[in-house]
């Protein structure tokens, strides 16, 4: 079988800024300081995220961001452009289409909801044990959708999404643009082609 690998925050929806909005206003709630800038963290699971900015309070820190995060959510989340038609163009011609996302299942069911995105697979945080870059996640896609990585795509939106997606061995591995810095340089070098958006993709599909 062949699939579509998705990442969600920042790939699908427009979340990978509302998850940063969440971690800076649950760090003011209990007064941490951190000279970390949270938007070089994006993509990572969230427990390992408060463990850098919050060091031996993670796990109070990490509870205040989640609740945060899914009132916020509920509020500002949309969808990419073009991520419904990717998808349903992506399905017409015989990919299956999965999700692993850094994040926990409440909080990616919520953002799901919210755009109207019903994957054949949903793997989150809470199911793995090493997050991105680690492939664990991807693998276990594969794994459970019988996918061949050769014929296999990787759409994600930092450099920590496509490591995840090269170490698993997907065979094409697209960067979609979004408000997490990165690398281009060090992206193209992992073989990833840079997008500015999920429409870019759609075309390329349609050729």
């Amino acid at each position: 079988m062949k699939g579509i690998i998705f990442d969600l925050d920042g790939t699908l929806a427009n979340t990978a800024f509302i998850h940063k909005e969440a971690w800076e206003l649950a760090l003011s709630s209990l007064n941490i300081k951190s000279e970390v800038r949270i938007e070089t963290l994006l993509g990572r699971k969230t427990a390992d995220i408060a463990k850098i900015l919050a060091k031996e309070r993670w796990e109070e820190l990490m509870k205040i961001k989640n609740k945060i995060y899914l009132d916020l959510v509920k509020k500002k989340a949309k969808g990419r452009e073009c991520a419904i038609e990717l998808i349903d163009k992506a399905r017409k011609l015989g990919y299956k289409i999965a999700i692993v996302t850094s994040s926990n299942y409440i909080s990616a069911k919520e953002v799901l909801n919210s755009i109207r995105i019903n994957p054949d697979l949903l793997i989150t945080s809470d199911e793995v044990k090493n997050g991105k870059p680690d492939p664990e996640g991807v693998i276990l896609a594969l794994k459970k959708l019988n996918l061949n990585p050769s014929l296999s795509i990787g759409v994600g939106d930092t450099e920590v999404d496509v490591l995840a997606f090269k170490n698993a061995g997907l065979y094409k591995i697209y960067l979609v643009r979004s408000e997490v810095p990165i690398d281009d340089s060090k992206v193209i070098a992992l073989g990833a082609k840079i997008v500015n958006s999920l429409c870019e993709i759609l075309k390329e599909l349609n050729s």
